[in-house]
Protein backbone atom coordinates (compact mmCIF):
# COMPACT_ATOMS: atom_id res chain seq x y z
CA UNK A 1 0.00 0.00 0.00
CA UNK A 2 2.86 2.36 0.77
CA UNK A 3 4.09 2.01 -2.81
CA UNK A 4 0.62 2.82 -4.14
CA UNK A 5 0.35 5.92 -1.93
CA UNK A 6 3.86 6.95 -3.03
CA UNK A 7 2.91 6.68 -6.71
CA UNK A 8 -0.39 8.52 -6.22
CA UNK A 9 1.31 11.38 -4.35
CA UNK A 10 4.11 11.55 -6.90
CA UNK A 11 1.65 11.81 -9.79
CA UNK A 12 -0.02 14.82 -8.16
CA UNK A 13 3.11 16.94 -8.66
CA UNK A 14 2.96 19.26 -11.73
CA UNK A 15 6.69 18.76 -12.40
CA UNK A 16 6.24 14.98 -12.54
CA UNK A 17 3.14 15.26 -14.75
CA UNK A 18 4.98 17.48 -17.25
CA UNK A 19 8.03 15.20 -17.05
CA UNK A 20 5.87 12.19 -17.94
CA UNK A 21 4.30 14.14 -20.81
CA UNK A 22 7.78 15.00 -22.09
CA UNK A 23 8.86 11.36 -21.70
CA UNK A 24 5.82 10.11 -23.61
CA UNK A 25 6.29 12.69 -26.36
CA UNK A 26 9.97 11.89 -26.84
CA UNK A 27 9.28 8.16 -26.89
CA UNK A 28 6.51 8.65 -29.47
CA UNK A 29 8.99 10.63 -31.58
CA UNK A 30 11.46 7.69 -31.26
CA UNK A 31 14.22 9.94 -29.97
CA UNK A 32 17.55 8.36 -28.89
CA UNK A 33 17.82 7.30 -25.24
CA UNK A 34 20.16 10.15 -24.32
CA UNK A 35 17.70 12.75 -25.68
CA UNK A 36 14.79 11.07 -23.90
CA UNK A 37 16.60 11.16 -20.55
CA UNK A 38 17.87 14.72 -21.04
CA UNK A 39 14.53 16.10 -22.22
CA UNK A 40 12.58 14.41 -19.42
CA UNK A 41 14.86 15.52 -16.61
CA UNK A 42 15.24 19.08 -17.93
CA UNK A 43 11.46 19.40 -18.16
CA UNK A 44 11.10 18.30 -14.54
CA UNK A 45 13.95 20.55 -13.43
CA UNK A 46 12.56 23.51 -15.36
CA UNK A 47 9.19 23.15 -13.63
CA UNK A 48 10.85 22.74 -10.23
CA UNK A 49 12.96 25.85 -10.83
CA UNK A 50 9.80 27.77 -11.74
CA UNK A 51 8.28 26.55 -8.47
CA UNK A 52 11.31 27.74 -6.51
CA UNK A 53 11.08 31.14 -8.20
CA UNK A 54 7.33 31.46 -7.58
CA UNK A 55 7.84 30.42 -3.96
CA UNK A 56 10.49 33.10 -3.47
CA UNK A 57 8.27 35.71 -5.13
CA UNK A 58 5.30 34.83 -2.94
CA UNK A 59 7.49 34.73 0.18
CA UNK A 60 8.48 38.31 -0.65
CA UNK A 61 5.01 39.51 -1.68
CA UNK A 62 3.02 38.22 1.28
CA UNK A 63 4.91 40.37 3.85
CA UNK A 64 4.56 43.39 1.54
CA UNK A 65 0.83 42.64 1.30
CA UNK A 66 0.71 42.32 5.11
CA UNK A 67 2.32 45.75 5.38
CA UNK A 68 -0.34 47.24 3.09
CA UNK A 69 -3.09 45.55 5.12
CA UNK A 70 -1.64 46.91 8.36
CA UNK A 71 -1.16 50.37 6.84
CA UNK A 72 -4.60 50.91 5.31
CA UNK A 73 -7.04 52.05 8.02
CA UNK A 74 -10.16 50.18 6.89
CA UNK A 75 -12.15 47.37 8.43
CA UNK A 76 -15.56 46.37 9.73
CA UNK A 77 -15.26 48.90 12.56
CA UNK A 78 -14.46 52.59 12.45
CA UNK A 79 -14.38 53.21 8.73
CA UNK A 80 -17.55 51.19 8.19
CA UNK A 81 -16.02 49.19 5.32
CA UNK A 82 -16.11 45.43 4.87
CA UNK A 83 -12.74 44.12 3.70
CA UNK A 84 -11.69 40.66 2.59
CA UNK A 85 -8.77 38.80 1.02
CA UNK A 86 -8.89 37.61 -2.58
CA UNK A 87 -6.88 34.38 -2.96
CA UNK A 88 -8.10 31.46 -5.13
CA UNK A 89 -5.97 28.70 -3.64
CA UNK A 90 -7.04 29.67 -0.13
CA UNK A 91 -10.75 29.50 -1.05
CA UNK A 92 -10.62 26.05 -2.66
CA UNK A 93 -8.26 24.70 -0.01
CA UNK A 94 -10.42 25.97 2.88
CA UNK A 95 -13.65 24.63 1.35
CA UNK A 96 -12.06 21.29 0.56
CA UNK A 97 -10.65 20.96 4.09
CA UNK A 98 -13.97 21.87 5.74
CA UNK A 99 -15.81 19.49 3.37
CA UNK A 100 -19.24 20.83 4.39
CA UNK A 101 -21.99 18.63 2.93
CA UNK A 102 -19.40 16.58 1.04
CA UNK A 103 -18.33 19.43 -1.25
CA UNK A 104 -14.73 18.18 -1.09
CA UNK A 105 -15.72 15.03 -2.96
CA UNK A 106 -17.61 17.06 -5.55
CA UNK A 107 -14.45 19.10 -6.18
CA UNK A 108 -12.33 15.95 -6.57
CA UNK A 109 -14.73 14.28 -9.01
CA UNK A 110 -15.11 17.52 -10.99
CA UNK A 111 -11.34 17.76 -11.35
CA UNK A 112 -11.15 14.20 -12.72
CA UNK A 113 -14.15 14.18 -15.06
CA UNK A 114 -13.71 17.81 -16.09
CA UNK A 115 -10.17 17.19 -17.32
CA UNK A 116 -11.18 13.96 -19.11
CA UNK A 117 -13.99 15.87 -20.86
CA UNK A 118 -11.45 18.53 -21.84
CA UNK A 119 -9.20 15.91 -23.48
CA UNK A 120 -12.17 14.54 -25.42
CA UNK A 121 -13.07 18.04 -26.63
CA UNK A 122 -9.45 18.70 -27.61
CA UNK A 123 -9.49 15.51 -29.67
CA UNK A 124 -12.81 15.99 -31.49
CA UNK A 125 -13.02 19.79 -31.91
CA UNK A 126 -10.81 22.27 -33.80
CA UNK A 127 -9.61 23.64 -30.44
CA UNK A 128 -6.48 21.49 -30.11
CA UNK A 129 -5.08 22.71 -26.80
CA UNK A 130 -4.15 20.71 -23.71
CA UNK A 131 -4.42 22.72 -20.47
CA UNK A 132 -1.38 21.87 -18.32
CA UNK A 133 -1.37 24.42 -15.48
CA UNK A 134 -1.89 22.18 -12.47
CA UNK A 135 -3.02 24.66 -9.83
CA UNK A 136 -5.39 26.35 -12.28
CA UNK A 137 -6.96 22.97 -13.12
CA UNK A 138 -7.61 22.52 -9.39
CA UNK A 139 -8.85 26.09 -8.88
CA UNK A 140 -11.35 26.03 -11.74
CA UNK A 141 -12.62 22.57 -10.89
CA UNK A 142 -13.07 23.82 -7.32
CA UNK A 143 -14.78 27.05 -8.35
CA UNK A 144 -17.31 25.38 -10.67
CA UNK A 145 -17.92 22.56 -8.17
CA UNK A 146 -18.58 25.08 -5.37
CA UNK A 147 -20.83 27.11 -7.68
CA UNK A 148 -23.11 24.23 -8.69
CA UNK A 149 -23.06 22.76 -5.18
CA UNK A 150 -24.40 26.10 -3.90
CA UNK A 151 -27.54 25.61 -6.03
CA UNK A 152 -28.56 22.74 -3.71
CA UNK A 153 -28.93 20.24 -6.54
CA UNK A 154 -28.07 16.51 -6.25
CA UNK A 155 -24.34 15.78 -6.02
CA UNK A 156 -24.33 13.77 -9.26
CA UNK A 157 -25.94 16.68 -11.12
CA UNK A 158 -23.49 19.12 -9.55
CA UNK A 159 -20.50 17.01 -10.61
CA UNK A 160 -21.86 16.59 -14.14
CA UNK A 161 -22.62 20.29 -14.63
CA UNK A 162 -19.34 21.41 -13.05
CA UNK A 163 -17.33 18.90 -15.13
CA UNK A 164 -18.91 20.13 -18.37
CA UNK A 165 -18.20 23.76 -17.46
CA UNK A 166 -14.64 22.94 -16.40
CA UNK A 167 -13.82 20.88 -19.50
CA UNK A 168 -15.29 23.50 -21.81
CA UNK A 169 -13.26 26.22 -20.11
CA UNK A 170 -9.97 24.29 -20.38
CA UNK A 171 -10.62 23.86 -24.11
CA UNK A 172 -11.95 27.28 -25.11
CA UNK A 173 -9.86 29.69 -23.00
CA UNK A 174 -6.50 28.88 -24.67
CA UNK A 175 -8.17 29.19 -28.08
CA UNK A 176 -9.50 32.64 -27.16
CA UNK A 177 -6.04 33.87 -26.16
CA UNK A 178 -4.05 32.26 -28.97
CA UNK A 179 -4.24 35.12 -31.53
CA UNK A 180 -2.58 37.44 -29.00
CA UNK A 181 -0.21 34.70 -27.82
CA UNK A 182 1.12 34.48 -31.38
CA UNK A 183 1.89 38.20 -31.26
CA UNK A 184 3.58 37.89 -27.84
CA UNK A 185 5.77 34.87 -28.60
CA UNK A 186 6.25 35.36 -32.33
CA UNK A 187 5.21 31.76 -33.04
CA UNK A 188 2.33 29.31 -32.59
CA UNK A 189 4.05 26.70 -30.42
CA UNK A 190 2.61 27.37 -26.95
CA UNK A 191 -0.77 28.51 -25.64
CA UNK A 192 -1.91 30.40 -22.55
CA UNK A 193 -3.27 28.33 -19.68
CA UNK A 194 -4.24 30.55 -16.76
CA UNK A 195 -7.45 31.83 -15.18
CA UNK A 196 -6.87 35.47 -16.16
CA UNK A 197 -7.58 35.04 -19.87
CA UNK A 198 -10.74 37.19 -20.04
CA UNK A 199 -9.25 40.30 -18.46
CA UNK A 200 -6.02 39.87 -20.41
CA UNK A 201 -8.03 39.81 -23.63
CA UNK A 202 -9.94 42.90 -22.48
CA UNK A 203 -6.59 44.66 -22.11
CA UNK A 204 -5.52 43.43 -25.55
CA UNK A 205 -8.76 44.72 -27.08
CA UNK A 206 -8.43 48.15 -25.50
CA UNK A 207 -4.74 48.26 -26.43
CA UNK A 208 -5.66 47.67 -30.06
CA UNK A 209 -8.08 50.61 -29.94
CA UNK A 210 -5.80 53.17 -28.30
CA UNK A 211 -2.24 52.16 -29.08
CA UNK A 212 0.31 51.14 -31.68
CA UNK A 213 2.01 47.71 -31.40
CA UNK A 214 5.07 49.12 -33.17
CA UNK A 215 5.75 51.38 -30.18
CA UNK A 216 6.50 48.44 -27.92
CA UNK A 217 7.55 48.71 -24.29
CA UNK A 218 10.63 46.63 -25.11
CA UNK A 219 12.09 49.46 -27.21
CA UNK A 220 11.65 52.27 -24.71
CA UNK A 221 14.46 54.76 -25.28
CA UNK A 222 16.58 55.47 -22.23
CA UNK A 223 19.25 58.17 -21.97
CA UNK A 224 22.80 56.88 -21.83
CA UNK A 225 23.24 57.86 -18.18
CA UNK A 226 20.17 55.78 -17.30
CA UNK A 227 21.09 52.69 -19.29
CA UNK A 228 20.99 50.55 -16.15
CA UNK A 229 17.18 50.76 -16.40
CA UNK A 230 17.43 48.49 -19.44
CA UNK A 231 18.48 45.69 -17.12
CA UNK A 232 15.20 44.15 -15.90
CA UNK A 233 16.85 43.03 -12.66
CA UNK A 234 17.94 46.58 -11.79
CA UNK A 235 14.76 48.35 -12.87
CA UNK A 236 12.54 45.85 -11.06
CA UNK A 237 14.72 46.12 -7.94
CA UNK A 238 14.28 49.90 -7.87
CA UNK A 239 10.50 49.62 -8.28
CA UNK A 240 10.10 46.87 -5.69
CA UNK A 241 12.32 48.63 -3.16
CA UNK A 242 10.14 51.72 -3.53
CA UNK A 243 6.90 49.69 -3.22
CA UNK A 244 8.16 47.78 -0.16
CA UNK A 245 9.40 50.96 1.54
CA UNK A 246 6.08 52.72 0.86
CA UNK A 247 4.10 49.80 2.31
CA UNK A 248 6.39 49.73 5.36
CA UNK A 249 5.95 53.46 6.01
CA UNK A 250 2.14 53.08 5.82
CA UNK A 251 2.29 50.22 8.31
CA UNK A 252 4.58 52.09 10.70
CA UNK A 253 2.24 55.10 10.65
CA UNK A 254 -0.65 52.86 11.75
CA UNK A 255 0.96 50.40 14.18
CA UNK A 256 4.25 52.08 15.09
CA UNK A 257 7.77 50.67 14.85
CA UNK A 258 7.23 48.43 17.87
CA UNK A 259 4.00 47.03 16.48
CA UNK A 260 5.59 46.51 13.07
CA UNK A 261 8.53 44.56 14.48
CA UNK A 262 6.24 42.52 16.72
CA UNK A 263 3.42 41.79 14.28
CA UNK A 264 5.11 41.76 10.86
CA UNK A 265 8.92 41.51 10.87
CA UNK A 266 9.40 39.18 13.84
CA UNK A 267 11.81 41.57 15.56
CA UNK A 268 13.80 42.65 12.52
CA UNK A 269 14.30 46.37 11.85
CA UNK A 270 11.27 47.55 9.89
CA UNK A 271 13.18 49.20 7.03
CA UNK A 272 15.70 46.38 6.67
CA UNK A 273 12.80 43.91 6.58
CA UNK A 274 11.04 45.88 3.85
CA UNK A 275 14.14 46.29 1.69
CA UNK A 276 14.99 42.57 1.92
CA UNK A 277 11.48 41.71 0.75
CA UNK A 278 11.93 44.01 -2.26
CA UNK A 279 15.20 42.48 -3.45
CA UNK A 280 13.98 38.99 -2.50
CA UNK A 281 11.14 39.45 -4.98
CA UNK A 282 13.62 40.23 -7.77
CA UNK A 283 15.77 37.22 -6.92
CA UNK A 284 12.70 34.99 -7.18
CA UNK A 285 11.71 36.57 -10.49
CA UNK A 286 15.13 35.89 -12.01
CA UNK A 287 15.00 32.25 -10.90
CA UNK A 288 11.49 31.96 -12.36
CA UNK A 289 12.54 33.37 -15.75
CA UNK A 290 15.45 30.92 -15.95
CA UNK A 291 13.10 28.02 -15.21
CA UNK A 292 10.61 29.21 -17.85
CA UNK A 293 13.28 29.27 -20.54
CA UNK A 294 14.42 25.75 -19.64
CA UNK A 295 10.85 24.40 -19.55
CA UNK A 296 9.85 25.87 -22.92
CA UNK A 297 13.06 24.65 -24.55
CA UNK A 298 12.24 21.05 -23.54
CA UNK A 299 8.46 20.73 -23.36
CA UNK A 300 7.65 22.22 -26.77
CA UNK A 301 9.71 19.73 -28.87
CA UNK A 302 8.62 16.82 -26.65
CA UNK A 303 4.93 17.79 -26.87
CA UNK A 304 5.04 17.40 -30.62
CA UNK A 305 5.06 13.64 -30.05
CA UNK A 306 1.76 13.87 -28.16
CA UNK A 307 0.35 16.21 -30.78
CA UNK A 308 1.28 13.95 -33.68
CA UNK A 309 0.10 10.66 -32.18
CA UNK A 310 -2.74 11.36 -29.72
CA UNK A 311 -4.27 14.82 -30.35
CA UNK A 312 -3.03 15.91 -33.79
CA UNK A 313 -1.96 19.53 -33.85
CA UNK A 314 -2.33 20.00 -30.09
CA UNK A 315 -0.46 22.78 -28.32
CA UNK A 316 0.41 22.90 -24.59
CA UNK A 317 -1.42 25.62 -22.64
CA UNK A 318 1.08 26.68 -19.98
CA UNK A 319 1.16 28.84 -16.84
CA UNK A 320 1.38 32.64 -16.99
CA UNK A 321 5.17 32.93 -16.39
CA UNK A 322 5.85 31.52 -19.88
CA UNK A 323 5.07 34.95 -21.37
CA UNK A 324 7.23 36.98 -18.97
CA UNK A 325 10.54 36.68 -20.89
CA UNK A 326 8.93 38.05 -24.06
CA UNK A 327 8.13 41.51 -22.61
CA UNK A 328 9.85 42.13 -19.24
CA UNK A 329 9.41 45.91 -19.51
CA UNK A 330 5.66 45.49 -19.98
CA UNK A 331 5.63 43.17 -16.98
CA UNK A 332 7.19 45.89 -14.84
CA UNK A 333 4.75 48.53 -16.15
CA UNK A 334 1.85 46.20 -15.34
CA UNK A 335 3.10 45.73 -11.78
CA UNK A 336 3.24 49.49 -11.18
CA UNK A 337 -0.09 50.47 -12.75
CA UNK A 338 -1.73 47.37 -11.29
CA UNK A 339 -0.99 48.53 -7.75
CA UNK A 340 -2.31 52.02 -8.57
CA UNK A 341 -5.46 50.55 -10.14
CA UNK A 342 -6.20 48.41 -7.08
CA UNK A 343 -5.95 51.45 -4.79
CA UNK A 344 -8.21 53.53 -7.07
CA UNK A 345 -10.74 50.69 -7.19
CA UNK A 346 -10.64 50.31 -3.40
CA UNK A 347 -11.50 53.99 -2.97
CA UNK A 348 -14.34 53.73 -5.51
CA UNK A 349 -15.74 50.58 -3.89
CA UNK A 350 -15.60 52.22 -0.47
CA UNK A 351 -17.51 55.24 -1.77
CA UNK A 352 -20.38 53.07 -3.10
CA UNK A 353 -20.40 50.89 0.02
CA UNK A 354 -19.34 47.62 -1.59
CA UNK A 355 -16.96 45.14 0.09
CA UNK A 356 -13.32 46.07 -0.52
CA UNK A 357 -10.70 43.47 -1.55
CA UNK A 358 -7.40 44.27 0.15
CA UNK A 359 -4.41 45.05 -2.11
CA UNK A 360 -2.69 42.01 -3.58
CA UNK A 361 0.88 42.30 -4.79
CA UNK A 362 0.56 38.76 -6.14
CA UNK A 363 -2.26 39.89 -8.44
CA UNK A 364 -0.38 43.06 -9.38
CA UNK A 365 2.61 41.04 -10.58
CA UNK A 366 1.14 37.86 -12.04
CA UNK A 367 -2.15 39.31 -13.34
CA UNK A 368 -1.68 43.02 -14.08
CA UNK A 369 1.81 42.20 -15.36
CA UNK A 370 0.37 39.66 -17.78
CA UNK A 371 -2.43 42.06 -18.73
CA UNK A 372 0.20 44.63 -19.65
CA UNK A 373 2.05 42.07 -21.81
CA UNK A 374 -1.19 41.29 -23.67
CA UNK A 375 -1.93 45.01 -24.06
CA UNK A 376 1.60 45.68 -25.30
CA UNK A 377 1.23 43.00 -27.98
CA UNK A 378 -1.70 44.85 -29.56
CA UNK A 379 -1.16 48.47 -28.51
CA UNK A 380 2.44 48.96 -27.47
CA UNK A 381 3.16 51.21 -24.48
CA UNK A 382 -0.35 52.63 -24.23
CA UNK A 383 -1.76 49.14 -24.47
CA UNK A 384 0.55 47.95 -21.69
CA UNK A 385 -0.61 50.71 -19.35
CA UNK A 386 -4.26 50.05 -20.23
CA UNK A 387 -3.93 46.28 -19.84
CA UNK A 388 -2.26 46.51 -16.45
CA UNK A 389 -4.63 49.17 -15.12
CA UNK A 390 -7.81 47.50 -16.37
CA UNK A 391 -6.87 44.24 -14.68
CA UNK A 392 -6.51 45.91 -11.30
CA UNK A 393 -9.54 48.22 -11.60
CA UNK A 394 -12.12 46.05 -13.39
CA UNK A 395 -10.85 42.98 -11.59
CA UNK A 396 -11.44 44.54 -8.16
CA UNK A 397 -15.04 45.45 -9.02
CA UNK A 398 -15.63 41.96 -10.43
CA UNK A 399 -14.20 40.32 -7.30
CA UNK A 400 -16.25 42.58 -5.03
CA UNK A 401 -19.48 41.83 -6.96
CA UNK A 402 -19.01 38.07 -6.60
CA UNK A 403 -18.27 38.44 -2.88
CA UNK A 404 -21.12 40.86 -2.16
CA UNK A 405 -23.83 38.87 -3.93
CA UNK A 406 -22.45 35.43 -2.92
CA UNK A 407 -22.20 34.22 -6.50
CA UNK A 408 -20.43 31.06 -5.28
CA UNK A 409 -22.75 30.62 -2.34
CA UNK A 410 -22.02 31.36 1.30
CA UNK A 411 -18.27 30.74 1.41
CA UNK A 412 -18.20 31.48 5.13
CA UNK A 413 -20.53 28.55 5.82
CA UNK A 414 -18.35 26.38 3.58
CA UNK A 415 -15.22 27.20 5.60
CA UNK A 416 -13.71 30.09 3.63
CA UNK A 417 -14.57 33.09 5.82
CA UNK A 418 -13.22 36.42 4.57
CA UNK A 419 -11.90 34.88 1.34
CA UNK A 420 -12.91 35.29 -2.30
CA UNK A 421 -12.01 34.10 -5.78
CA UNK A 422 -9.76 36.24 -7.99
CA UNK A 423 -9.55 34.70 -11.46
CA UNK A 424 -11.99 36.21 -13.99
CA UNK A 425 -12.24 32.95 -15.93
CA UNK A 426 -14.07 31.49 -12.93
CA UNK A 427 -15.89 34.62 -11.76
CA UNK A 428 -17.33 35.82 -15.09
CA UNK A 429 -18.80 32.42 -16.12
CA UNK A 430 -19.84 32.00 -12.50
CA UNK A 431 -21.81 35.27 -12.57
CA UNK A 432 -23.50 34.33 -15.85
CA UNK A 433 -24.48 30.86 -14.58
CA UNK A 434 -25.63 32.38 -11.28
CA UNK A 435 -27.85 34.90 -13.10
CA UNK A 436 -29.45 32.15 -15.19
CA UNK A 437 -29.96 30.05 -12.07
CA UNK A 438 -31.65 33.00 -10.37
CA UNK A 439 -34.01 33.40 -13.30
CA UNK A 440 -35.14 29.81 -12.79
CA UNK A 441 -35.30 30.19 -8.99
CA UNK A 442 -32.36 27.85 -8.34
CA UNK A 443 -29.82 30.29 -6.88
Amino acid sequence: MEIIFFIIELLQLPAIILGLIALAGLLLLRKPANQVVTGTFKTVLGMLIIGVGIGAIIDALIPIQNMFEAGIPVGPEGAGLETFVTFDEAVVGAVQDANVAGVGGIIAYTLLFGFLFHLVLARITPFRYVYLTGHMIWIHAGAFAILFHSFDIPDVAAVAAASIATGAYFTLAPALAQPVMRKITGNDEIAFGHGQTLLNMLGAGVGKLIGNPEKTTEEIEVKEGWNFFRDIAISTSIVMLAVAAFAAVLAVIQVGIGGFQEEISNGQNWLVFALLRGVGFVAGMLVLLYGVRMLIAEIVPAFKGIAEKVIPGAKPALDVPVIFPFAPNALLIGLIVGVIAQIVAMVALGLIGWPVPLPSMIVAFFASGAGAIFGNATGGRRGAVAGGFLWGFVGWFMISFAFKFQVFGDLTEMGAAGLAFTVPDAIVPGILIWLVARLFGIA
